[in-house]
């Protein structure tokens, strides 16, 4: 079509898990070991447990990580504006390591699986709830909801096991965690843009 302009991804999305990736690869590279030092640097073991969703048990296991963020920054593009990823993907590592120490507590953790489900849980939420939601997208966003559903039954029924492919225990309570914690982040941002919405409409004559 003449003077059609396509839309041009919107790198201020990427940024903040660039950011994390970059932070992730490096702490990989200088302090693979930091997981298993538990509280030896730190009084707190919440700051343990933030600091350690950097470190992975393998570069297998960041790989996996990473690849799983990328893909949902590509999938979930349009649901959030850039500032509003930065805060779910701080809000993300926070609500993980909250879990993990007052509700779910766990030895030890490390890896960003528990902030990933966080964020996925987000996305499905804000994806499902979007205004004008084209008719074609129900149909992956079903798949996504049960696909998710079977996993955390799977994880469930399993309880803690090793996984051979990430080289140690995969923390299944970071991924509930993550769900529940995602979901309620995202209900309080729906009722945020409604709120928003409702003080941007004219006031009826």
């Amino acid at each position: 079509m003449r003077n059609y302009t396509p839309d041009k991804p919107d790198f201020r999305l990427y940024l903040p898990s660039i950011a994390i990736a970059v932070a992730a690869f490096a702490t990989q590279l200088y302090f693979p070991l930091f997981y298993r030092q538990h509280t030896d640097l730190f009084d707190s073991f919440f700051i343990y447990l933030l600091l350690a969703q950097f470190v992975h048990l393998s570069w297998t296991h960041l790989a996996l990580n990473l690849a799983g963020m990328a893909l949902l920054n590509w999938g979930f593009e349009r649901v959030l504006h850039p500032w509003q990823w930065l805060l779910t993907q701080l809000a993300s590592l926070f609500a993980v390591a909250f879990y993990l120490e007052f509700v779910e507590p766990i030895q030890w953790y490390c890896g960003l699986s528990g902030a990933l489900h966080f964020q996925f849980a987000v996305c499905l939420a804000l994806a499902w709830c979007q205004p004008n939601r084209p008719q074609n997208t129900s149909l992956p966003l079903t798949l996504l909801s049960v696909g998710l559903a079977a996993k955390l039954t799977v994880e469930w029924a399993q309880g803690p096991h090793v996984d051979a492919h990430i080289g140690g225990a995969i923390a299944t309570q970071a991924h509930r965690g993550g769900i529940v914690l995602g979901f309620a982040y995202a209900a309080l941002l729906l009722a945020f843009r409604r709120a928003a919405s409702n003080r941007a409409k004219p006031a009826s004559p």
